[in-house]
């Protein structure tokens, strides 16, 4: 085996948490590599949608990756009878629909152009600590590698090696996701993006319809204790006007964390980031902006880490913010998964979409809590709870 190379900081994981943290610690000065083990970017099916925050926070400009223009956002109640609807201009934000794998790729772009070396195809079989480095033992191909790192940053999603190896936490709770890719979709207004709650429709999860342009849309679901697949396709044949003339030209699964944030993100010259460290937010499961938060951060302190600034502590105080914004929203997962769909169908009389925004994002829960307390029922199943908090 060739004698190992040396660097910074080697980043484990090429989606939004990993592009960002390389890009961040180069930016730094510090001697930069980023490992992928797919061969492509963007291989995680997604919804796609993310807020124009999200891109402001990725320091990312230009339409070439942006599908939609997100003008409404509705939450069907299991009866599809009620809805309530989340409007962009009341919120004063904009939202999209984006193209993952070409926004990504603009990531990319901007990390290699700060002089981050990026390798395709290579994933970490083991790491080790040894004399104040970092061991990687990387197969590339058939070749198998050995490299050196005086800090690692694991954005190597949920079966993240470097969070098993190098920080000894647990794998975060997950919940199976099913994506179709469809076009020819029968979409009334492309600029509304609607998810579909119910115990009959997606146990413990929801069903999304997010349309782009020209007809295309990302139809999936999300589920547990279920097989995801089964629950998709019956809404599918339950919504002809919907889909009865469109056809599926992607399918693409995979687990999403939505346990919260796991136990410990940073260790002796070693950090975890997005789907690792379990930063998603967990009742809507999205975590793109998250991500993007936590290795832009992360990035940061590990380029000034290694010319002798702040401790890798610096990270989790930085990310504080969304880490509590985690723990609120899975707070609120866990009382919302307790209610009957009746009851789902009563709170979709009450809440407005403001509500649903705070309720989701784990903000502003004590307005909420009092708004409900003001229902008998809802006081005693929700109001207390997120009072509390």
């Amino acid at each position: 085996m060739p004698e190992a190379r040396e660097y910074d900081v080697i980043v484990v994981g090429a989606g939004p948490a990993g592009l960002m943290a390389s890009r961040e610690a180069a930016e730094e000065g510090a001697s930069t590599l980023l490992l992928e083990r797919e061969n492509s970017l963007g291989r995680k099916p997604c919804g796609e949608a993310v807020s124009v925050s999200t891109l402001e926070d990725a320091g990312v400009k230009g339409k070439r990756f942006i599908r939609n223009r997100v003008e409404v956002f509705r939450v069907h109640a299991p009866d599809e009878k009620k809805y309530v609807d989340i409007l962009s201009r009341k919120l004063g934000t904009a939202g999209y629909v984006i193209e993952k794998g070409l926004f990504l790729r603009e990531l990319a772009y901007l990390a290699v152009k700060r002089g981050v070396e990026m390798k395709m195809g290579s994933a970490v079989l083991d790491l080790k600590r040894a004399e104040g480095w970092w061991e990687v033992l990387v197969k590339q191909g058939a070749e198998r590698r050995k490299l050196r790192g005086r800090i690692v940053i694991g954005c190597d999603g949920v079966n993240s090696v470097v969070a098993g190896k190098a920080l000894g936490v647990r794998k975060p709770e997950v919940i199976p996701c099913f994506q179709y890719r469809m076009v020819n979709c029968g979409v009334e207004d492309p600029h509304t993006l609607e998810v579909y709650l119910g115990r009959e429709v997606a146990p413990g999860g929801y069903v999304w319809f997010f349309p782009k342009d020209g007809g295309e849309a990302n139809v999936g679901i999300g589920v547990r204790g279920a097989p995801a697949k089964p629950y998709l396709d019956r809404f599918l044949s339950s919504h002809p006007e919907l889909f009865s003339r469109a056809g599926v030209v992607e399918v693409g699964a995979a687990p999403v964390p939505v346990g919260g944030e796991v136990e410990k993100v940073v260790g002796e010259g070693v950090m975890v980031c997005g789907d690792a460290g379990g930063q998603v937010i967990p009742l809507t499961g999205g975590g793109i902006h998250s991500s993007v938060v936590a290795g832009k951060v992360a990035g940061e302190v590990a380029g000034k880490a290694v010319e002798g600034g702040a401790g890798l502590e610096e990270y989790p105080r930085r990310y504080e913010e969304w880490s509590n914004r985690i723990s609120r929203s899975l707070k609120v997962l866990r009382l919302i998964e307790k209610l009957s769909d009746k009851e789902l169908n009563q709170l979709a009389d009450l809440l407005t979409g403001q509500d649903v925004v705070d309720l989701a994002n784990g903000t502003n829960l004590k307005r909420v809590g009092r708004k409900l307390l003001r229902h008998p029922h809802f006081a005693l199943r929700l109001a207390r709870e997120l009072l509390g908090g």
